[in-house]
């Protein structure tokens, strides 16, 4: 139930329940503290009275005489006296005839016929000499008194006694006080916490809307609004909207490069299935045309089918998107340039190529670095002359990158079409009627920025073009 109350409730309650312990810790220690020094205080005046008392009867040896003795520090407050010897026998002052009339009257401590204030075990300690004092809190004649009970030697003590009513009833009070204060705090607590979880998550609000939203109408163009202007230091909330629209870019700019994709791959998909759909339906005729058209329909059908083939496989290798961290290793890029090269080689028997390659580790996935470095020399060799020479070299910079050449002798790329050629199914007008998809180099580009480097075209000095793919290797890439 906890998991699915609201989050700005779950805050409130949190709150709330935070300021209520602290609230109510204060409030325990304060009504402690207070209690603890009106009992000090009635220590204290036990303590004067008591002292007082020993003192007359240790130094002058008579008794104090006590006659409803009241405690200055508590108004009208009348303060117990009890005598008592170490069998726990309470006694009383007693007149005691004199031997002559000329005598004053002497008191003496008789044994008394009731108690005055219950007598303890710790009283009997102290009047047996065991412990020089005695202060606790007990109940008489059914209310709390505080006692104290000194030792005045021959096996005898005094008792003091002071009730506790009077502090009993300010403490109830002050807790009833206490206890109100405390409880308008945390009601208090409870609404400013609710208003204060109410503004502060408005952004959570928010977002949570917008994505319901865009849930619901599948609306990737809905932004969540931000105050303040584009890169001033923001709060947590702040950020995290500002994540979520940074979030939302990224999906749309995917989503609409999957449409376009889907789009441009439709667009492209009619020509081969024109021309198969026309051959085809030749065919039906076959018998009406001679052997060499025959030949020549079921030949202009295979490579319809081949281009068809060709641009189905570029569309969903374009369409795979980023690469999966899983499949990252470690390799020789060099050794896989190689292979490309001698497949390249048996590919296009017409072309020649040159290489120099340089030792070099990169980290990446095997089967993508291989389709680009083989589209690479396939767009080379496809647009050389017959025995024109394709150069490919390998070499590692300074700044960490392993740098892919690879040109060619060709007629070049016009300063038109350089900003393009990456550009999925782009085709210059002079390559258009060369077989291919016009998807290679923008799966070259999409595997050079997914293994963490680039790809650059231009034109070779002396004629030609001239491709340049770098990879982090292997210890930058970490």
């Amino acid at each position: 139930m906890w998991h699915r109350t609201p989050l700005r409730a779950r805050l409130a309650l949190a709150a709330t329940i935070a300021v209520a312990a602290g609230v109510g810790g204060g409030v325990g220690f304060a009504y402690v503290a207070v209690r603890h020094s009106l009992i000090q205080q009635v220590d204290d005046g036990l303590q004067d009275q008591g002292t007082s008392a020993q003192k007359t009867l240790l130094t002058n040896h008579r008794l104090p005489h006590y006659e409803g003795v009241r405690s200055r520090k508590f108004g009208d407050t009348t303060t117990n006296v009890q005598y008592l010897d170490s069998t726990g026998q309470p006694l009383q002052p007693q007149q005691v005839r004199p031997a002559t009339l000329r005598q004053p009257p002497v008191y003496a401590l008789l044994p008394a016929s009731s108690l005055v204030i219950p007598i303890s075990q710790q009283d009997i300690q102290v009047a047996a000499g065991s412990m020089d004092s005695a202060l606790y809190s007990g109940h008489m004649n059914g209310q709390r008194v505080r006692v104290l009970t000194l030792s005045i030697n021959n096996g005898q003590a005094i008792q003091f006694d002071a009730p506790l009513t009077a502090m009993d009833k300010q403490l109830s009070a002050l807790g009833w006080q206490l206890f109100g204060a405390g409880a308008a705090g945390i009601v208090l607590a409870a609404g400013l916490g609710w208003l204060v979880t109410r503004t502060a998550l408005r952004p959570v609000a928010e977002l949570t809307s917008t994505a319901e939203r865009i849930a619901a109408t599948h609306d990737l163009a809905h932004r969540i609004p931000i105050d303040g202007t584009p890169g001033e230091p923001r709060d947590e909330l702040g950020r995290l909207a500002a994540t979520f629209n940074s979030m939302l870019d990224a999906v749309q700019e995917a989503t609409d490069r999957q449409r376009q994709l889907v789009a441009d791959a439709s667009h492209e998909l009619r020509t081969p299935l024109t021309s198969l759909r026309t051959n085809v339906e030749v065919l039906a005729y076959a018998q009406r045309l001679g052997p060499e058209d025959r030949e020549a329909l079921v030949s202009g059908i295979m490579s319809g089918l081949d281009d068809l083939t060709t641009l189905v496989s570029d569309t969903v290798e374009l369409a795979r998107g980023e690469e999966q961290a899983a499949l990252f290793e470690e390799l020789r890029f060099d050794l896989l340039v190689q292979r490309c090269v001698d497949r390249a080689a048996a590919h296009w028997p017409k072309a020649a190529f040159k290489t120099d390659l340089d030792d070099s580790v990169v980290v990446g996935v095997t089967d993508r670095l291989a389709k680009a470095v083989r589209n690479l020399l396939d767009n080379a060799a496809k647009f050389s002359p017959d025995g024109g020479l394709v150069e490919v070299g390998t070499a590692t910079g300074p700044d960490g990158m392993v740098t892919l050449t690879v040109r060619d002798h060709g007629p070049g790329i016009p300063e038109a079409d350089l900003p393009h050629v990456f550009d999925r199914f782009y085709r210059a007008a002079s390559s258009r009627d060369l077989p291919g998809s016009g998807l290679g180099l923008a799966i070259v580009a999409q595997v050079a920025v997914g293994h963490g480097g680039g790809v650059t075209a231009a034109g070779a000095q002396g004629g030609g073009a001239e491709f340049r793919l770098t990879l982090p290797v292997a210890a930058a890439w970490r």
